[in-house]
């Protein structure tokens, strides 16, 4: 892995500086760290360890599978669909 400490990278990046911190962002992940990035300030993305990303793709599968509703078209985020609130009409 890098030789550069990952206290010294930033926990979030513009796209724009990726090419210039891939290579330590990516080391960063294999040690199970992360890295939102960002287009002009807004969240579009995360570099995370494949490992943490299965996890989390495993947990959206399940949640999902738990779930019954009727498919009337609309759409959910991720973090409507991964609440624990069973008040609502899915």
């Amino acid at each position: 892995m890098s030789d550069a400490p990952d206290a010294l990278l930033p926990d979030e990046v513009d796209e724009s500086e990726l090419p210039a911190l891939l290579t330590r962002l990516l080391d960063r992940a294999a040690d199970g760290g992360a890295t939102v990035v960002t287009r002009g300030g807004v969240p579009i993305g995360a570099i995370v360890s494949m490992k943490d990303y299965q996890v989390a793709e495993e947990a959206v599968d399940e949640a999902l599978a738990t779930r019954t509703y009727e498919d009337d078209g609309t759409r959910y985020t991720l973090a409507e669909v991964c609440s624990d609130d069973e008040g609502d009409d899915r």
